[in-house]
């Protein structure tokens, strides 16, 4: 059960990134589906990998998608903020991080700036906009050029996006960006880190909350999303996140805001560009 708090929990959603400041009472598990941010906002926070002996105690820890892990928090006051799904963020991010290992990267710049700030929006949210303004400033304060992401791959996240309640097959996809299937999955899965299925469901999940924030119900937004039933969007939410679905909109208890920032703003004309013209691809 949400721990009691005198605020309740935050959420912010952007197309390209989602942003959760809260407390969490009990340790999570799950498997990543974007890469992360985890800062502890008043503590070490401490990482575990299931599958591995390595554990972590820091105040902030990006984290590849991709990963298992396992959280503690130890009900502290932590944010994770996920990143955008084209990985821009994260190559970003790695390099501003002094030791990372295994897909666990720590040692952030400035972190302490990082962390009071997120200390102060929790207990002061700002506009949607405001908020992605100052993220984006502390993510990338030298506005530095993100690195390239393949045109094809961001045209299959978009096409994805504008048919999210459609199972829009791996085939249509590859056909979409002239790519063969066999390449599409490799490119997809070095890009974004995740398999195109994993990516979607993901996406799904970020459609869900905004339904909710517009005021829907849970099981309203989940349908409306493209998820078959309650069930498979529990299951989905369970093990992506870590909790149950009730668990986190009890714990948000409104506190909900949604911007509209393009996820595909910062790839170049040229690139986009580049997918309508794309020659097919065939392996061998």
């Amino acid at each position: 059960m949400p721990m009691k708090n005198p605020l309740s929990d935050l959420l912010y959603l952007w197309p390209r990134r989602t942003l959760f400041v809260g407390r969490l009472s009990q340790p999570i598990e799950f498997c990543q589906a974007a890469a992360s941010l985890v800062v502890g906002i008043e503590g070490p926070v401490q990482l575990a990998l299931p599958d591995t002996q390595s554990v972590w105690h820091e105040h902030a820890l990006m984290i590849a998608p991709g990963k298992n892990v396992r959280i503690d928090t130890g009900g502290q006051l932590v944010a994770a903020c996920y990143l955008d799904a084209l990985g821009r963020d994260f190559r970003l991010l790695s390099q501003r991080m002094a030791r990372h290992e295994a897909g666990v990267y720590s040692g952030l710049e400035d972190e302490q700036h990082l962390k009071h700030w997120l200390s102060s929006l929790y207990s002061a949210p700002t506009t949607a906009t405001d908020t992605y303004d100052r993220l984006e400033s502390l993510i990338n304060p030298g506005s530095w050029a993100y690195p390239t992401t393949e045109p094809r791959v961001a045209r299959v996240v978009e096409l994805i996006q504008s048919e999210v309640a459609t199972n829009v097959s791996v085939e249509e996809l590859a056909s979409a960006v002239n790519l063969s299937v066999s390449r599409l999955v490799e490119l997809f899965r070095a890009e974004v880190g995740v398999p195109v299925r994993r990516y979607r469901q993901w996406h799904r999940l970020f459609v869900t909350f905004t339904g909710i924030e517009r005021g829907a119900s849970l099981t309203e937004s989940a349908i409306a999303a493209g998820f078959a039933d309650s069930s498979h969007f529990s299951h989905t939410f369970r093990m992506t996140l870590g909790m149950k679905p009730s668990d986190i909109v009890a714990m948000l208890s409104g506190r909900i805001y949604v911007g509209g920032s393009d996820p595909l703003a910062a790839i170049p004309d040229s690139q986009a560009g580049a997918v309508a013209s794309a020659p097919a691809d065939n392996p061998g």
